[in-house]
């Protein structure tokens, strides 16, 4: 696992519009055509985790996370999820200050999210949206 993590270490490039900017009708529109598979690394290193801690995030065996990286392009379904997460990321590290302190916050049990990981939720939708309500408790002050 923790060769995982070295490998990711090295930057990657981010998107040249944060992915927290993108109006509903453009994610849509890039969701349904499928994001390129690039968002993987991309994942990957904001969050500094491993393939398979990814794979896990994503909802897909490391099989199938290999098989993907090796296409250009995420069906819809991953694509989404992957958009999910990765516009929380922004969200993070907007509210927290930098990605790596965002990355570390979304590890910890939070005592808000019922003592969760804000990235065990991030799986789903429902808990994608109790994540971002805290982040935006703690962007406006209020005790999370």
């Amino acid at each position: 696992m923790e060769k995982d993590r070295k490998k990711s270490a090295h930057k990657t490039e981010e998107p040249a519009v944060p992915y927290i900017s993108w109006d509903w009708v453009h994610a849509f529109d890039q969701i349904n055509k499928g994001l390129g598979t690039n968002i993987l690394k991309l994942l990957q290193v904001r969050l500094d985790i491993s393939n398979m801690e990814l794979s896990s995030l994503l909802l897909i065996s490391p099989r199938t996370l290999d098989r993907r990286r090796k296409e250009s392009i995420l069906p819809p379904d991953e694509s989404e999820r992957s958009y999910r997460i990765a516009r929380l990321t922004d969200l993070g590290a907007d509210v927290l200050g930098s990605m790596e302190k965002a990355s570390v916050w979304f590890k910890e049990p939070n005592y808000a999210l019922g003592n969760q990981t804000p990235l065990d939720l991030m799986k789903t939708e429902p808990g994608a949206r109790l994540v971002e309500r805290t982040l935006r408790q703690i962007e406006h002050g209020i005790s999370a």
